[in-house]
Formats: C-alpha cells, sequence, structure tokens
C-alpha cells in the first residue's frame, strides 16, 4: 500500500502475540527473520519502511503467544534492528520492567525508538526516556486521571501524538474527554456516509483530539 501513494509509509515486524510466525526450531526463525530484513531493506532503498515493529512483549494476551515465545521473536527481531538501525516501534503490555530490562541490555544494537500507546507509570515512563526513547500518546493513554498525571510529566521533546487507529478513541467516559474541543460527524458503520467518521473507529483526523487532551493536560 505504501507503494501506491507517497503519503503513505509502513513498518515492518511481527507484533508481540503473532510471535508463533517465528515457529519452534532455530532454522524457521532464522527464515523468518531473514525475510522480514529482506523486506526491510527494500523498503529502506524505495522509502516505504520507516521503522521497524510492532514488535515487544504484551503480558496481558498471553492466550494468543506465551512469554517466551514473546521474548524469543523480539530479541530475534532486534538482529534486524542492528543490522539496519531503522528506529524500533515498540509494544508494551503490563509487563514491568521486563520489557525495559531487554531495551537495556540491548540499547547498543538499535538507533532510536518509540514505545507507542504508553499506559504505563511516570516511573517507567522516566527509564524509557533515560534510555534515550520517545513516549506514544493515543487515546488508550488519556482513559483515567492517573494516565493524565503521568502525561503531564513526559518532556514534550519526548513525547510523540498518534492515534493508533482504528482503535484508541478517546471516549466520553475517559478522563482526557473533558479537554477535546474539535468533534467530528459520525456514522455508524452500516451507515456510512462519505464526510463522516465511522463511530468508535480512530482516523488520522483525531490526532488533533490527542493534541487538544495533551495541551490541556500540561
Amino acid at each position: 500500500l505504501a507503494r501506491t501513494d507517497s503519503r503513505l509509509f509502513s513498518t515492518v515486524g511481527v507484533h508481540p502475540t503473532r510471535c508463533n510466525e517465528f515457529g519452534d526450531t532455530d532454522e524457521s526463525l532464522a527464515s523468518h527473520v531473514e525475510a522480514l530484513t529482506e523486506v526491510a531493506k527494500a523498503g529502506m532503498i524505495d522509502g516505504t519502511v520507516a521503522a521497524l515493529g510492532e514488535l515487544g512483549l504484551d503480558y496481558a494476551r498471553t492466550q494468543f503467544c506465551n512469554i517466551e515465545t514473546q521474548r524469543r521473536g523480539f530479541l530475534a527481531q532486534l538482529d534486524i534492528a542492528e543490522e539496519t538501525q531503522l528506529p524500533l516501534f515498540i509494544h508494551n503490555r503490563e509487563t514491568g520492567e521486563d520489557l525495559l530490562d531487554i531495551l537495556k541490555e540491548h540499547r547498543h544494537r538499535f538507533s532510536r525508538g518509540v514505545v507507542h500507546s504508553f499506559d504505563d507509570s511516570d516511573e517507567l515512563a522516566s527509564k524509557i526516556i533515560d534510555l534515550g526513547l520517545y513516549i506514544g500518546i493515543n487515546g488508550c493513554s488519556l482513559k483515567t486521571p492517573e494516565n493524565l498525571k503521568v502525561v503531564k510529566t513526559i518532556p514534550l521533546d519526548r513525547l510523540l501524538l498518534e492515534t493508533d487507529c482504528p482503535w484508541c478513541d478517546i471516549r466520553a467516559s475517559h478522563a482526557g474527554s473533558q479537554f477535546i474541543e474539535t468533534k467530528f460527524d459520525t456514522k455508524n458503520e452500516k451507515k456510512f456516509e462519505r464526510g463522516c467518521c465511522v463511530k468508535s473507529r480512530y482516523e488520522p483526523c483525531h490526532i488533533v483530539q490527542v493534541a487538544e487532551v495533551v495541551a490541556g493536560v500540561k
């Protein structure tokens, strides 16, 4: 898709909940890493690949992939990061400091990166920033009063805004909704109308709402 429209870019990687794709053997792991590396390098040449990811750890959804397999897949993808020096688009969900520990240990292997859709503590955010990484904020990062307190502590020069479309919309029940000023006409999916957004689906235009909440908190 990125090769059909110059406005679009892609990432290359395997989400932690999909790391079973690497298989059970060293051979299958190496083969999959090689294939991903080829795709990444081709995208670097034509300018369509901007980062590696989404990769990382997710302990909230181990029903899809167990922790050991996730860690194996994450470490394997750091081989690609070391070879290509593409930035990392990092997923972290309910891992305590396990993901942080891996990033610390392997910090010399990758260039830069962002821990996206951040909804953890200000302490963890600070430790991630100390590694020279960025924090990505979207609607899932702005649900509770505690979330907003964390956002307030993140330096603007280490903060990236995102929508994580089509997920992570800011809902009326979320603490961050009080700061939203820009509204969009929406329709139920079954009653789609050109010019309107689909109800409960976050789209690129909604990035302004994330910015409004961050501005309100700051």
